[in-house]
């Protein structure tokens, strides 16, 4: 996995841990909504209700089992921060659209947190498994996406840019692992944009917007096959 080297530095800077308690009776009632098909997996996502379950392995796999080609939502309506529209393309290296590749999508909050009380869950790999704001979308037959969520900040204490994970995976293909970062974005500058550039990060510029959203990125995927 390609990672920026100085992440490591800020990964365990105020990590949560997540806490057992039982909800059994929430997660069985997020899936009875999914199986019936009376909620969403972006309604189950941004209602609040559920936000505990955020961190729990059952219910990232339940989303995942529940992931369609539907536009994901992943922050709640009252989330704060700037509400923003991703619009994604996952190609071959011939530019040709790959169908029903699964998207996973994670990230900060307004904050720079990854956890609802703390900027980290455990590192690295807490943050991959636990994240509060994530979700999993598949592309459609052109090859595309849609995320709405709020616009991440960088972690806290440090000079890192706001990013969100992207991971894609599709049969017959490599997986790919990387960051769409905004170029607007004033910490990505000098040293550490030349070092994003290196790394082959994602950097789009804002492009125009309609409400409700803030500000909109398209940004192009391509996987290599296997």
């Amino acid at each position: 996995m390609k990672r920026i080297l100085y992440y490591s530095l800020f990964l365990c800077l105020g990590c949560h841990s997540t806490a057992q308690t039982d909800n059994t009776p929430l997660l069985n009632e997020a899936k009875t909504k999914l199986e019936e098909k009376t909620a969403t997996v972006s309604e189950i996502l941004t209602d609040k209700k559920y936000l505990p379950l955020h961190t729990l392995t059952a219910f990232r796999d339940m989303i995942k089992a529940g992931s369609n080609t539907e536009v994901l939502m992943i922050a709640p309506a009252d989330e704060p921060g700037k509400k923003i529209r991703v619009l994604g393309t996952v190609t071959d290296s011939e530019n040709k659209p790959v169908a029903n590749a699964l998207v996973y999508l994670y990230q900060t909050d307004a904050r720079g947190w990854y956890s609802a009380d703390a900027p980290h869950v455990g590192g690295n790999q807490g943050d991959m498994q636990h994240a509060r704001l994530f979700g999993y979308v598949r592309t459609n037959e052109q090859g595309k996406f849609e995320l709405h969520t709020i616009k991440p900040s960088g972690y806290p204490r440090s000079d890192l840019p706001a990013h969100i994970h992207v991971h894609v995976w599709a049969e017959g293909y490599r997986d790919f692992v990387n960051e769409f970062l905004f170029d607007d974005d004033e910490r990505l500058k000098g040293a550490i944009r030349e070092q994003a550039i290196r790394n082959r990060f994602l950097v789009e510029k804002p492009e125009k917007a309609t409400a409700p959203f803030d500000q909109q990125f398209s940004y192009q995927v391509q996987l290599s096959k296997q």
